[in-house]
């Protein structure tokens, strides 16, 4: 009669501890919202500087989604998931011509007199190797969230004000 009583403590135990373990680790705090803030400008700027650009009329416009902040050293690396889209204005409009989706990439960036500047850019694989780069590049629970959708806001969102219009 004494193992009957015994299996409904050690099931509630194991129960509370498995609560307890993942509150844990999705509770972590894994962004630093001060460094994300100041370190975003330069490497937006550093994002639309590789796409390139088409003319005055044409734009990258990209938006980020930071996953996770990790010192290391002096530096910081910043873990997000980015969209971006060249946009060109068309007359009294906005035509998307092209553009990403859920690019994860790490930013390397070290803090300056004047603010964060980008020492360099890591972009996870396509195709087969995308889960194992992501999971290389990110802390376990910043793979975790890349891999289970984490996303941006759509750049359509901002590509009005980027081009100074209302």
């Amino acid at each position: 009669m004494g193992n009957v009583k015994r299996w409904p403590v050690l099931a509630g135990v194991g129960v509370v501890v498995t609560a307890a373990a993942w509150w844990i680790v999705d509770e972590m705090p894994s962004v630093d919202d001060t460094v994300a803030r100041e370190a975003l400008p330069p490497i937006d700027e550093h994002l639309r500087a590789l796409a390139g650009s088409g003319g005055a009329e044409i734009r990258w416009v990209c938006t980020q989604k930071v996953i996770e902040t990790r010192t290391d050293g002096d530096q910081v690396r910043v873990g997000l998931v980015a969209n971006c889209d060249e946009v060109a204005k068309e007359g009294d409009g906005l035509v998307t011509r092209g553009g990403f989706r859920r690019q994860p990439m790490v930013y390397r960036v070290e803090r300056t007199p004047g603010g964060y500047r980008v020492i360099d850019r890591k972009i996870a694989e396509g195709g087969a190797g995308y889960s194992r780069s992501v999971k290389a590049m990110f802390s376990w629970v910043g793979a975790r969230r890349v891999i289970d959708g984490a996303s941006p806001d759509d750049p359509g969102t901002v590509s009005r004000a980027a081009f100074g219009l209302p």
